[in-house]
């Protein structure tokens, strides 16, 4: 069909379903190529030109998703968060599992999830986008706002209060110790260390 004998399309307030799954795949695109520009050079050479440049993309197809380059860091930083919830969630017994529901549930599965080993690379780029984001205090607060989240579920856990506040605070500390390289334990200690954290939550009922 010819532009001249196309049908004018009826106007829509939303994308289509191809157009919001393209709209999408390409900003992963773009995340991906971020990462590697970082990975690469340091944080200091993220441009949203790099970035294009990366991607194989023209720096208007960068602008159309990411208007700034803050925009860009911010939508990094979400990714590391959601990364983080998607293994919080994958430790979470399942609704028909024995401890669903039970005292201690989430912050079992924040502590698991806290211990997994990360790779060299991720421990590089998350350092490297807080570092971005701490000069940039707006750029923390999608992180602070899933800290509070995380903080509030915590406290709902059924256990004490205060418990599960210092079994949080050990996780925290245990991740920017790996991000920063800041004697972080390994092996045999770092499983000790797990132990316990889960020691101090308690066994499922």
């Amino acid at each position: 069909m010819t532009a001249t004998t196309a049908a004018p399309s009826a106007p829509t307030d939303k994308p289509s379903g191809r157009a919001h799954r393209d709209g999408a795949a390409t900003k992963r695109r773009i995340l991906d190529a971020a990462e590697q520009v970082v990975l690469r050079d340091g944080v200091g050479h993220l441009t949203l030109e790099a970035a294009a440049h990366q991607a194989g993309l023209s720096k208007g197809g960068v602008l159309y998703h990411f208007p700034t380059r803050d925009a860009l860091v911010a939508a990094m930083v979400a990714r590391i968060i959601e990364q983080f919830e998607e293994d919080i969630a994958a430790y979470l017994p399942a609704p028909d599992a024995p401890g669903h529901g039970m005292p201690g549930a989430f912050t079992r599965a924040y502590v698991r999830a806290t211990m997994e080993p990360i790779s060299e690379g991720e421990e590089r780029l998350g350092a490297a986008l807080l570092a971005a984001a701490a000069a940039e205090p707006a750029l923390l607060v999608p992180l602070q706002r899933a800290a509070d989240g995380w903080q509030a579920r915590l406290v709902d856990d059924g256990l004490d209060p205060a418990t599960a506040t210092v079994v949080r605070l050990a996780c925290d500390g245990l991740w920017l110790c790996d991000l920063f390289g800041l004697a972080s334990p390994q092996g045999d200690l770092r499983a000790r260390v797990a132990a316990s954290l889960e020691q101090m939550i308690g066994e499922p009922s």
